[in-house]
C-alpha cells in the first residue's frame, strides 16, 4: 500500500457531512415515493460531485469509482489500481425523512482490497477513520472492539440493502437469520446507515452486525475498521469480507464464532 496522508481527507468528507447537516437541518419529511428519489439523486449526487472534485485536487493520482447502485459485477470491471468509493449520504431514506441517523462514507481501495477509510456521522460530529495495519480511531481515540464471548443476551444489529424485495437469498435470509439471532440475543436493532452500524462495532458499541446482500459500497470501509479494531468480518458462509460478497457478519471473534454457528443451526 502507498502511503496516505488522510487527514486532508478527514477535512474533506467533515466538510461535505458538515454541508449535508445544514441542508438536513433545513428540510421537513418528504414522503412520497418519487419525491424521494428526486430528492435523493439531487442531494447525494451532487455531494459526490463536491467530494469527488475535492479529492481530486488533493489526491490526483487516486481515482474514482462510481456505481454504489450497480451491484456485484461492478467488482469484475474496476481493475487494479486505487480508487476512491463514496456513499455520500449512507442512510438516505432517513435523511430525507428527517430521521437523524446518516453519515458520509469513503474508502479507498487498492488492488481489490480497502486500505483507508473514513465515517463521518455529522450529526453527533464523529469521525471514524481507519489505515490497514495502522488501527482504528473515532475522533482520535483508538478503538477495539467489546470483549463479549458470545450472542446471547447481546446488543446486535442488522439491515438489509436497497430494492431486494425480489431478491429471496436477501429475504429469506434475512428474515430466518433474524427469528434465530432473536432466540438468544438481548436485542436486535436497526439503526439506518449501514457503514455507522458497522462503526459502532468497532467501537465496542454494538456487539455485532449482520446483514444479507450485497452491499459492497457501505459495507468496505466499516469491515476495514472492524478489522483493525481487532474483530472477524467475514460473509455469511464465514469466507474473508471482500468486495463480492453477498453479505456480512461483523463482531468480536467469540461473538462471531457463537453467531455463526446459530445461523448454521448449530446448537
Amino acid at each position: 500500500m502507498n502511503h496516505l496522508k488522510i487527514q486532508p481527507a478527514i477535512e474533506i468528507v467533515r466538510n461535505i457531512g458538515n454541508q449535508l447537516k445544514s441542508r438536513y437541518a433545513a428540510q421537513k419529511p418528504i414522503v412520497d415515493s418519487d419525491a424521494m428519489m428526486t430528492a435523493f439523486r439531487e442531494l447525494d449526487g451532487g455531494a459526490s460531485d463536491l467530494l469527488r472534485q475535492t479529492l481530486a485536487a488533493k489526491y490526483s493520482e487516486i481515482a474514482w469509482l462510481d456505481g454504489e447502485l450497480q451491484g456485484a459485477g461492478i467488482w469484475s470491471r474496476a481493475g487494479i489500481g486505487r480508487f476512491w468509493v463514496c456513499d455520500a449520504i449512507d442512510g438516505a431514506v432517513q435523511f430525507l425523512r428527517c430521521i437523524p441517523h446518516w453519515c458520509v462514507s469513503l474508502t479507498l481501495i487498492e488492488d481489490g482490497a480497502a486500505t483507508a477509510t473514513i465515517i463521518y456521522d455529522a450529526m453527533q460530529e464523529e469521525i471514524f477513520h481507519a489505515i490497514a495495519g495502522a488501527g482504528a480511531w473515532c475522533n482520535g481515540d483508538r478503538l477495539r472492539v467489546n470483549d463479549r464471548q458470545s450472542h446471547h443476551g447481546a446488543l446486535l444489529a442488522t439491515s438489509q440493502p436497497p430494492f431486494i424485495n425480489d431478491d429471496d437469498f436477501v429475504v429469506s435470509g434475512s428474515t430466518s437469520s433474524l427469528k434465530v439471532a432473536l432466540r438468544k440475543a438481548g436485542a436486535v436493532r436497526n439503526f439506518g446507515p449501514t457503514s455507522l452500524q458497522i462503526a459502532y462495532v468497532a467501537s465496542g458499541r454494538l456487539d455485532a452486525f449482520w446483514e444479507y446482500g450485497e452491499d459492497t459500497f457501505n459495507c468496505l470501509g466499516g469491515a476495514l475498521l472492524v478489522t483493525e479494531a481487532g474483530g472477524i468480518v467475514t460473509d455469511v458462509s464465514g469466507q474473508p469480507y471482500g468486495p463480492a460478497s453477498n453479505s456480512i457478519i461483523a463482531a468480536p471473534a467469540p461473538v462471531h464464532r457463537s453467531l455463526k454457528a446459530a445461523f448454521d443451526g448449530s446448537p
